[in-house]
C-alpha cells in the first residue's frame, strides 16, 4: 500500500489597526497622568490624558519643552519634564532590551514544543511593517504546543503541526524586553503592547479521501490542511483610551 499526500491551504486575514512605529523611542509617564494637546503649547486643546506608568513612542524632540509622541495610534503633544526613560523609571528599570530574530522563540516561555515530523504543513504568518509578533498555538485546554517570534516585515512558518483544533493567542508591539522578578523570568513587549486571541478554529486533522488504484498497487489519498495568517496593519485615529478594548490582558496571554 502507498500514500499521498495533498495540502489543503487556508488564507486568514487579521487587519490590526495601529500607526506607524518605525523609528520612536520608549518613554514612560511620570506622576498620576499626563494631558496630550493638539500643539505644543499649555494653551492648545487637550486631546485626552494617559495614566502614570504608561510607555509612549517619542517620535520628535526637537522643541525641548513639548515632546510629539504616539500612543496607540493617537498622536500629540506632551511635556517633556513629565516623560522619562525605562531605565530612570522604577517600574521598568529592570527590564532589558532583547535582540530577537524571526522565527526565535523567546525565552522564560514554560513551553514544551511539540512537532509531527510525519506530516508536511505549516501555520504561515505574514506580519506588516510596524509592529513585531509573537504567535502562540494553543491547543483548547489551553496547552501552548509552540511559539514564534516574528519581525515586521517578516514571513515565518510554523511547521509539522501535529493533529488537533487549535487557535491562536497573539502579542504584538515593539521595544521586546525581558526582567527577572521574584525569581522567574518575564518577558513583554514595552510599547504599544496589544494582545490577541483569535476566534477562528485551525483543524490540522488530516483528511481522508479516495483510494485510487494503478495496476496491483492501492494508494491511500490524504488531505493535510495548511493555513496562511496576515496581520497587516493600518493607520487609525480614535481617542487616547480606544485601542484598549477587545483584547485580551498581558497576563492572559502568558498563561
Amino acid at each position: 500500500m502507498l500514500y499521498y499526500t495533498h495540502k489543503i491551504s487556508v488564507f486568514i486575514l487579521l487587519i490590526i489597526a495601529a500607526i506607524d512605529a518605525q523609528s520612536q523611542e520608549s518613554f514612560i509617564v511620570k506622576g498620576k497622568s499626563i494631558n496630550v494637546r493638539e500643539e505644543p503649547s499649555l494653551n492648545a486643546k487637550i486631546l485626552g490624558t494617559i495614566s502614570g506608568g504608561e510607555v509612549v513612542s517619542v517620535v520628535n524632540t526637537e522643541n525641548p519643552n513639548w515632546w510629539l509622541i504616539t500612543y496607540y495610534g493617537n498622536e500629540g503633544y506632551v511635556s517633556a519634564a513629565l516623560l522619562e526613560r525605562p531605565e530612570e523609571s522604577e517600574k521598568y528599570r529592570n527590564w532589558k532590551k532583547q535582540d530577537i530574530n524571526t522565527g526565535d522563540n523567546p525565552e522564560c516561555e514554560n513551553i514544551n514544543p511539540q512537532y509531527e515530523l510525519d506530516l508536511d504543513n505549516n501555520l504561515t504568518v505574514h506580519v506588516g511593517y510596524n509592529y513585531d509578533v509573537v504567535v502562540k498555538v494553543m491547543t483548547y485546554s489551553n496547552e501552548c504546543i509552540r511559539i514564534a517570534y516574528i519581525r515586521s516585515g517578516d514571513t515565518f512558518a510554523i511547521t509539522h503541526i501535529p493533529e488537533g483544533n487549535y487557535y491562536l493567542k497573539l502579542a504584538y508591539g515593539k521595544d521586546y524586553r525581558k526582567s527577572i522578578e521574584d525569581g522567574q523570568c518575564k518577558v513583554r513587549f514595552l510599547r504599544d503592547a496589544t494582545y490577541k486571541k483569535s476566534d477562528q478554529n485551525l483543524d490540522f486533522h488530516k483528511v481522508r479521501k479516495e483510494n485510487t488504484f494503478k495496476g496491483n498497487d492501492i494508494y491511500s489519498n490524504w488531505e493535510v490542511p495548511s493555513y496562511e495568517l496576515s496581520l497587516n496593519i493600518e493607520y487609525t485615529r480614535g481617542g487616547f483610551s480606544s485601542f484598549q478594548s477587545n483584547r485580551i490582558s498581558e497576563r492572559e496571554f502568558n498563561k
